[in-house]
């Protein structure tokens, strides 16, 4: 019933009013749009699309096992994680149980996010970057383990089935990988610019105070909350920027939900997430008392002006080396298409 509801009324009115909010409110829908679009080419792209081709690449076009799902989901983020769960679920090589635990312990932002782009370009301290990924790794093992007994018991006769008469993984090689980094690239940025605008125009409708602000675009998106919580510096934005990773938002459970189709559960992913954040705010404030230096940088953290306009050189290499990758992917496909089959 909820299911019918959802598809039937709640979507279809819902998609109707962010198009009369963005057709009222035009300069911010573009300002919005102008803000996610920075915040994929200065932050986004260069720390996630070099992961999802290291990603593909290790994997080598075959599932793998468990651990080396696990450990490649924690390098390359929640979206690598949710790919290698439809994947595992697809070829039988894991029990339901099994599926679940890895979505709750893999489920994360990867390191070229989190202590590249939050750590180094965000606060301004790749330690404290570091210090923020191990915390919601270990909050994800914590929070994992809670849940294990109520997983295990919704699922009480799933088994492993074998893998024999599975159809063999075709071997990926660098052109492949790429493709699959361009694919995961865009559906990422495409979240990150659409719910940027949601969130420019939500608060020009409904004139929010800008103290809501940050808190409306973590509950919306992850990149745009760690954003603007860096800019209020000190506690406020460590501590938000714990939020983000802990909340993720609607795009990253969006982004979740349509990478695993029909093959997956995510509610006890939801569960996870609410006893994650008090379990990392725990964490990262009982390693500052033994990192004395990166808590002087976190207690020295003034106001931080971000842009999100501006490239820098290797950014825009990266960006042009990204495009030509698109290009070459509308390319081969076009080609393929028009060719006469016999």
């Amino acid at each position: 019933m909820c299911s019918v509801f959802r598809t039937r009324f709640l979507l279809p009115v819902s998609a109707l009013v962010l198009a009369v909010l963005f057709l009222a409110h035009p300069q911010a829908a573009s300002d919005g749009f102008a803000q996610g679009v920075g915040l994929c080419l200065n932050t986004l792209l260069p720390a996630l699309f070099p992961l999802f081709v290291v990603c593909a690449l290790v994997a080598g076009g075959r599932c793998g096992g468990l651990v080396a799902a696990l450990l490649l989901s924690w390098l390359g983020g929640y979206a690598v994680c949710a790919g290698f769960v439809r994947d595992l679920r697809a070829r039988n090589l894991c029990t339901e149980i099994q599926a679940r635990m890895l979505l709750l312990l893999g489920c994360c932002s990867g390191p070229g996010f989190v202590i590249g782009s939050v750590g180094g370009h965000l606060l301004g301290s790749v330690g404290l970057g570091a210090v923020l990924y191990i915390a919601q790794i270990l909050a994800n093992l914590v929070c994992a383990l809670v849940l294990y007994p109520f997983i295990r018991r919704s699922a009480p006769g799933s088994r492993r089935h074998s893998p024999e008469g599975q159809p063999a993984a075709d071997t990926v090689h660098l052109p492949d990988a790429i493709n699959r980094g361009v694919s995961n690239s865009l559906c990422v940025c495409g979240s990150v610019v659409f719910f940027r605008m949601v969130q420019a125009v939500a608060v020009e409708s409904f004139s929010l105070p800008l103290a809501l602000s940050p808190l409306l675009s973590a509950g919306l998106e992850i990149s745009s909350g760690c954003a603007d919580f860096a800019q209020a510096g000190g506690a406020a934005a460590l501590y938000g920027i714990c939020l983000c990773l802990s909340v993720l938002g609607v795009s990253v459970f969006t982004q979740i939900q349509a990478i695993l189709g029909t093959s997956g559960d995510i509610k006890f992913l939801f569960a996870c997430r609410l006893l994650h954040l008090p379990v990392m705010l725990l964490l990262v404030r009982g390693a500052m008392h033994f990192l004395p230096g990166e808590a002087a940088v976190f207690s020295s953290l003034q106001e931080r002006v971000v842009p999100m306009n501006r490239v820098s050189p290797d950014a825009a290499l990266l960006v042009f080396v990204f495009l030509c990758a698109v290009l070459y992917k509308a390319r081969k496909k076009n080609y393929n298409g028009n060719i006469p089959r016999t």
